[in-house]
């Protein structure tokens, strides 16, 4: 059992005042806890800029990976992709939106040096619905394209009409 003198009201307060006055000398000769203190305002001070820089600061729900990737390496219409053409061979692709050209480079050699492998124009090849062969020219892609586009007018109009004779 606690003696019936310490459980006194003076008892507790003089205990009391006491710890706090020994946590108060311990704080101010302690550097640790100097320390300690200014690292949690500090990062308090972090997550109130992060918090307040609104739509670009940090989300609790992110965007899918795929949308928040930028474009691989491009602008202004010409784009550039990394590329493995085979287990040692590697290069790039480049893409020009504006001309609608896409080229194959190797690097290969010491010092390396980029070489054309083929170049390709796509103008018309985004045109065809039902292709899936190999080796035609983007002419022969065009032709097929205006074939496509005949018998699409062809079958998609219905017959004109003849206009109504007149009689006088």
């Amino acid at each position: 059992m606690t003696d019936p003198a310490s459980c006194a009201p003076g008892a507790f307060v003089s205990r009391f005042s006491s710890l706090w006055e020994f946590m108060k000398r311990s704080r101010r000769r302690n550097p640790l806890v100097v320390a300690l203190y200014l690292n949690a305002t500090l990062l308090a001070a972090v997550l109130v800029a992060l918090l307040a820089r609104g739509s670009g600061g940090p989300a609790l729900t992110p965007a899918a990976l795929a949308q928040a990737q930028p474009a691989i390496a491009g602008g202004a219409g010409l784009f550039v992709m990394p590329a493995q053409f085979s287990s040692n061979v590697w290069g790039c692709y480049i893409m020009d939106v504006d001309q609608q050209t896409l080229c194959a480079y190797t690097v290969s050699g010491s010092p390396p040096k980029l070489r054309l492998i083929a170049a390709r124009n796509f103008q018309y090849d985004r045109r065809l619905k039902n292709y899936n062969s190999d080796g035609l020219t983007p002419l022969e892609v065009k032709d097929l394209w205006e074939k496509e586009q005949a018998d699409h007018r062809v079958v998609d109009r219905p017959a004109p009409t003849p206009p109504p004779a007149e009689s006088h």
